[in-house]
């Protein structure tokens, strides 16, 4: 059983690597999200919604959100599933700190469910 299963918590972080700047985020799934893809673009889509911005395409299952205070940059790996990864290394434990931050806002408000984006 995963960590925030038992938090009831729809995504979490579940490792960082501070050498690499890679964050993990484990999700659970739902009826309206249920596969990792759908995963994927609701983690997305909820950060649009929290900074008020839009996400943008960077290629190969890699995106950004325009508005994010820090640079990052969300991939979804077929072996390591959601990654963020922080491009700013000089600003990491304040990165991983806003998306820690960013998730629970995400959790409590459930800012995914809408996604009349797709």
């Amino acid at each position: 059983m995963s960590f925030n299963r038992i938090l009831n918590e729809k995504y979490a972080v579940s490792y960082v690597s501070y050498n690499t700047g890679r964050v993990s985020i484990d999700h659970t799934p739902d009826d309206d999200l249920s596969s990792p893809e759908e995963n994927f673009e609701g983690l997305i889509y909820a950060f649009s919604r929290l900074t008020g911005g839009r996400r943008e395409s960077l290629g190969m299952q890699q995106y950004a959100v325009t508005s994010s205070p820090y640079e990052i940059v969300f991939q979804l790996e077929a072996h390591n599933g959601i990654i963020i990864v922080i491009e700013d290394m000089r600003k990491i434990d304040e990165a991983v700190r806003y998306i820690r931050d960013s998730l629970a806002d995400i959790n409590y408000n459930m800012l995914y469910l809408d996604r009349g984006y797709m």
